[in-house]
């Protein structure tokens, strides 16, 4: 039977690495994003990917271009949520609370009316699968990103209530939370301030979709996945949490 995958974010980075992947393995995709010409060539030379322009935070939209895509490719057997932006400066406290607006409205906003669009149908029906991107940074704040690290962190605690209504449902929910991926949005940060990064080295968007796949073939994951040094950066924060104050506002100092 073919299956259909519905990936938003797909016109770039992790999105785009996720649809191309998936509909490499035969899957029909629905490639979702604001961005016409990247969703162009996310879908170049794949016939089974189909793209469907739709800004997240819209709610009609996002209702919209489900309805289409059910119509038009049948049951959406998984969703994987990548879409999301980001802003930094040096300090919140002069931070244009419109672009904190617009990361609320697009990175957790744009989480609920996905969840609400799709799964409801993949509860019914007692199958599916949902794949929600996060970051580290919703676990790990650091200097210079409150804004986007706040709508991160509510992503997490979202998804941390759904997964209670979702359990023994059928439907598998997942949360990625990478640590800082090479992708148009890292350009967007450095051009913005890139003091906020401080030493860190971005992994690619083929690592991090690496670990998903790996993620989603095991039969049983927990519900938040952790790509590369995430993972012992998401244990440092809980375990030793005075130890990463210290680390983090030693490497990390925004500059103006």
């Amino acid at each position: 039977m073919t299956r259909t995958a519905l990936v938003t974010g797909a016109a770039s980075g992790q999105g785009r690495v996720v649809a191309q992947r998936l509909a490499a393995a035969g899957w029909q995709v629905a490639a979702v994003d604001v961005n016409a010409d990247g969703l162009a060539v996310t879908a170049a030379r794949s016939p089974n990917t189909h793209t469907y322009e739709c800004d997240v935070s819209d709610a009609a939209q996002v209702r919209a271009v489900v309805d289409k895509v059910r119509s038009e490719l049948g049951t959406i057997d998984r969703l994987v949520h990548a879409a999301g932006i980001g802003h930094v400066h040096a300090s919140v406290l002069d931070h244009d609370v419109a672009l904190i607006r617009k990361m609320m409205d697009v990175n957790y906003i744009g989480t609920v009316n996905l969840v609400q669009a799709v799964v409801p149908a993949m509860r019914d029906a007692g199958a599916g699968t949902v794949v929600l991107f996060a970051s580290l940074v919703g676990w790990l704040p650091s200097p210079g990103m409150a804004g986007y690290t706040a709508s991160k962190h509510a992503v997490i605690g979202f998804a941390d209530s759904l997964s209670y209504e979702l359990h023994g449902t059928g439907v598998r929910l997942l949360v990625l939370c990478p640590p800082g991926v090479e992708t148009p949005f890292l350009d967007v940060v450095r051009e913005e301030n890139a003091s906020v990064l401080g030493n860190a080295v971005p992994v690619t968007p083929e690592f991090v979709v690496d670990t998903l796949e790996k993620a989603l073939a095991a039969s049983k994951t927990p519900l938040y996945v952790f790509p590369g040094e995430a993972r012992p950066a998401y244990y440092m924060r809980r375990f030793l949490p005075g130890v990463a104050r210290a680390i983090i506002r030693r490497t990390i100092r925004p500059i103006e």
